[in-house]
């Protein structure tokens, strides 16, 4: 297209003076010497036209040669979009869907279908909140209220579970009522499961922090407070004695009491007092 500017820019200027050329004769009687000139002006006209065909010329084979490239360009890009084998045909997931199913991880274990099917119902309820009673027992969760709970962490009970009175909270500087025990505990320490059960739910609120919800069946939960590096994941199911997490370091409002687990039980969503279940 560059050629193609330079041949007509070449021909506007030798156009335009041409018409001067002509303009001037017009005014003035021409001597023999310019009717000479005239006619080799003439003859350049001619000229002029033959560059002008050879101007067209060009023009339409470059247009000619930016429409094949741009056939290439599109053959090339459909070549790409439909790999094919040395065989011909079509390479799987490009053509036509695999009728053969994957096998999941466990299948390839040899993991027993039935439970594989019972495991996923419980996370897929658990992942949405939802844990029935009947997803529990398939998996054998179900505290049976019995003084069986594992301490969670190594440590002593810091300030004990009141609901029936209020105890005095140093950093909040005020007496308010305790849903759970605060065990005081360095940071680091190992958080255990208490019992065997489900990972309900894994999230941060400004009290308790990184906090961890374990369903152990029959009603029963138990929420760890002030976590880190939590071990476990939403809707995995857990045994008794099995690493939730670790102690992190407390939260605003637990500043002057220090680093801590807090320990909360609940019973349909009420609060009990978890020493009340401590194995002994």
């Amino acid at each position: 297209m560059w050629t193609f500017g330079l041949c007509l820019a070449g021909v506007l200027v030798v156009g335009s003076l041409v018409a001067v050329d002509r303009a001037g004769r017009e005014e003035t009687p021409q001597t023999e010497y310019e009717q000479t000139a005239q006619a080799e002006t003439e003859l350049s006209l001619e000229e002029i036209a033959s560059v002008n065909d050879t101007v067209a010329d060009l023009a339409e084979r470059e247009t000619s040669e930016d429409a094949v490239a741009a056939q290439a360009g599109q053959e090339e890009h459909l070549t790409e979009k439909e790999p094919q084998t040395s065989s011909g045909e079509t390479e799987p997931g490009t053509g036509e869907e695999q009728t053969e199913p994957l096998k999941t991880d466990r299948e390839e274990a040899g993991e027993p279908e039935e439970e594989t099917e019972a495991k996923e119902s419980a996370r897929e309820a658990a992942s949405g909140q939802v844990i029935s009673e009947q997803a529990l027992l398939e998996q054998g969760i179900a505290f049976d209220e019995t003084p069986s709970l594992l301490w969670p962490a190594a440590g002593s009970i810091l300030m004990d579970y009141s609901m029936d009175g209020s105890v005095y909270f140093d950093t909040l500087n005020q007496y308010k009522y305790n849903p759970a025990l605060i065990i005081s505990s360095q940071t680091g320490n190992k958080v255990l499961a208490s019992a065997r059960g489900i990972v309900e739910s894994i999230g941060t609120e400004e009290e308790t922090g990184t906090t961890l919800v374990l369903n152990i069946g029959n009603g029963y939960k138990l929420t760890y407070g002030q976590l880190k590096d939590v071990a476990v994941g939403q809707g995995e199911i857990v045994e008794a004695g099995a690493l939730l997490g670790y102690v992190g370091d407390p939260t605003r409002y637990y500043s002057e009491e220090g680093s801590n687990l807090y320990f909360k039980m609940t019973h349909e969503e009420d609060a009990v007092d978890p020493v009340l279940y401590f194995e002994e």
